[in-house]
């Protein structure tokens, strides 16, 4: 099919790619300045902010929490798997290759399960509905103050 203009047929296939160009010179009219150094400033933030939290020093050891009462304190380097009971039963946490995860757990949904291994100083994984925390402790962490 073809759309008369000026004397000229043009197929739908270009008549789209025009109307594609002046949605595109539309959208880029719409922001101003102020509006690009805002998006531009927001993207880099996300991008530093990821780098800072991806970015942490390995840690050393796990503490596990059941119920708020301290389980244990287990070293990353030695793989072991650990049965704790939480409110709802047990759950299963792996240590293996200096990371720690859950491999099982009686909830519903599994979100602590399906959360992954964590290493890295600070970082924690949690079944909520079983009251297991597991917190990653240790490491050569940075400097809070220095003083002479």
């Amino acid at each position: 099919m073809f759309v008369r203009n000026y004397g000229h047929a043009l197929p739908f296939k270009e008549i789209n790619s025009l109307i594609e160009e002046a949605h595109s010179a539309i959208l880029l009219s719409m922001f101003t300045i102020a509006d690009k150094v805002l998006i531009a400033f927001l993207a880099i933030l996300t991008i530093f902010s990821y780098s800072m939290a991806s970015g942490g020093r390995q840690g050393v050891e796990v503490k596990i929490e059941a119920d708020g009462k301290q389980v244990g304190t287990y070293l990353l380097k030695k793989d072991s798997v650990i049965d704790v009971k939480g409110v709802l039963g047990a759950s299963k946490i792996s240590i293996r290759d200096g990371k720690a995860s859950f491999l099982s757990s009686p909830c519903r949904n599994k979100v602590c399960v399906h959360q992954g291994e964590i290493g890295k100083n600070g970082q924690i994984a949690a079944c909520l509905p079983n009251k297991v925390v597991i917190r990653v402790l240790g490491g050569d962490g940075d400097y809070d103050a220095v003083t002479r």
